[in-house]
């Protein structure tokens, strides 16, 4: 049996191409810039077995273009035998599975899940400093996890979140560029700018992040195209 928080019948922006999402119940980031709070709780979600799950994204499938399903949360790794079972059934099935992970998790456990995905959507959080962001993060395992990565024949996509003051620092962004360098299979890289839509999720939640006190934290076109310009990376991994 999993936890699921909750499942995406149509998504374009969680993988390539249209996809159906689930959402893992459970993550012990704690993540300021969380936009699923709701899915932090190991005891939430709905209990389900994977048989019954793949019946209900099947029922999506007439409405993709090609059957994609993108794990993600929560943390997928928290539930890992679960998801590796989703993973591995879902293929059979003709889905193309991505892994939507911060990296969390034992390496041992990190790579046999990373192993089954199709594409690894790797969510790095801060590259200097992970534990401002998310308190509760093992840098360290994340940092090997990334490394793994490298040793795998998957595509990789790399996703940083833009956020003012707190992960747009010139030396945070070079060393972003720095990890992007450090993986041959890395196809994408994705500066994506902080939006406060999950506001009301926190309150609602009775949880608290500095993110959304005081006046609004907003992030301009122009600032992600500076941050993408002096990252500097292209899909040939080499620099502009």
């Amino acid at each position: 049996m999993g936890k699921i928080q909750s499942i995406q019948s149509f998504s374009t922006v969680d993988g390539p191409g249209s996809r159906a999402v689930v959402f893992f119940q459970g993550c012990p980031m704690g993540c300021v810039f969380c936009h699923n709070p709701d899915s932090w709780a190991a005891t939430g979600g709905e209990e389900l077995e994977v048989e019954v799950l793949l019946r209900r994204l099947e029922r999506f499938r007439p409405f993709l273009r090609q059957p994609g399903l993108t794990l993600s949360g929560g943390e997928p790794l928290f539930q890992p035998q679960f998801a590796l079972e989703l993973m591995e059934r879902a293929k059979r099935a003709g889905w193309h599975v991505a892994l939507d992970t911060s990296g969390w998790g034992p390496p041992e456990t990190f790579i046999r899940i990373a192993t089954a995905a199709d594409l690894v959507i790797f969510s790095i959080k801060h590259p200097l400093s992970p534990e401002r962001l998310a308190p509760h993060c093992n840098s360290r395992d994340i940092s090997q996890n990334w490394r793994a990565l490298a040793r795998l024949p998957i595509p990789v996509w790399l996703r940083y979140v833009l956020i003012p003051g707190w992960s747009d620092q010139s030396e945070a962004l070079a060393a972003l560029a720095g990890m992007a360098r450090q993986l041959p299979n890395l196809e994408r890289l994705e500066v994506l700018p902080f939006n406060s839509l999950a506001e009301e999720k926190w309150h609602q939640t009775g949880l608290t992040s500095p993110l959304f006190q005081g006046t609004p934290l907003r992030v301009t076109e122009e600032a992600v195209r500076a941050a993408e310009r002096l990252i500097g990376w292209q899909p040939d991994g080499k620099s502009k």
